[in-house]
């Protein structure tokens, strides 16, 4: 019987000792992992390169020749927002000139369709369909770049 008891003993001292090892063998595996973030991964902060400012400027555009009327929703140095009456193709030139307050001269550039989707709330153009249209610029007429980010720095 006492030979029973101490075996029984030795076992629990056994899974004691056992247990304690797996537990700081684990603890120090979870401290040697450290957290890395990977290259274009979205970590729920602003992947924009640049600040956009939320404001509604008239703009002109051009896609395929035509000219039309259009209003921004933001703007920054890289891009704009646009509500526009037809859907574009993402890959699509788009040539614009943007009125900017208290400057006499139209913003000219020229940029590509990035996203188009269905306008809603207070994007949306009533009894009209509308569409949220991102915009990359990839050339602005000299000068203009310089204009363009004076009167973004100046609102933000």
């Amino acid at each position: 019987m006492l030979l029973l008891v101490v075996e029984l003993l030795t076992a629990v001292i056994l899974i004691m000792i056992l247990s304690t090892v797996i537990i700081d063998e684990r603890k120090r595996s979870e401290a040697e992992i450290k957290p890395v973030k990977v290259k274009g991964y979205w970590d729920g902060k602003n992947r924009r390169s640049a600040d956009r400012l939320n404001v509604a400027l008239g703009v002109k555009y051009a896609i395929n020749g035509k000219m039309h009327n259009a209003r921004s929703v933001d703007i920054s140095t890289t891009g704009i927002r646009l509500v526009l009456h037809e859907k574009f193709e993402k890959g699509m030139p788009i040539r614009m000139e943007i009125k900017i307050p208290e400057h006499k001269h139209h913003i000219k550039a020229h940029g590509e369709i990035i996203w188009s989707n269905e306008a809603s709330g207070e994007d949306s153009v009533p009894s009209k369909r509308s569409f949220n249209t991102g915009i990359k610029f990839y050339k602005i007429q000299p000068g203009d770049e310089e204009k363009l980010f004076a009167y973004i720095s100046k609102q933000l």
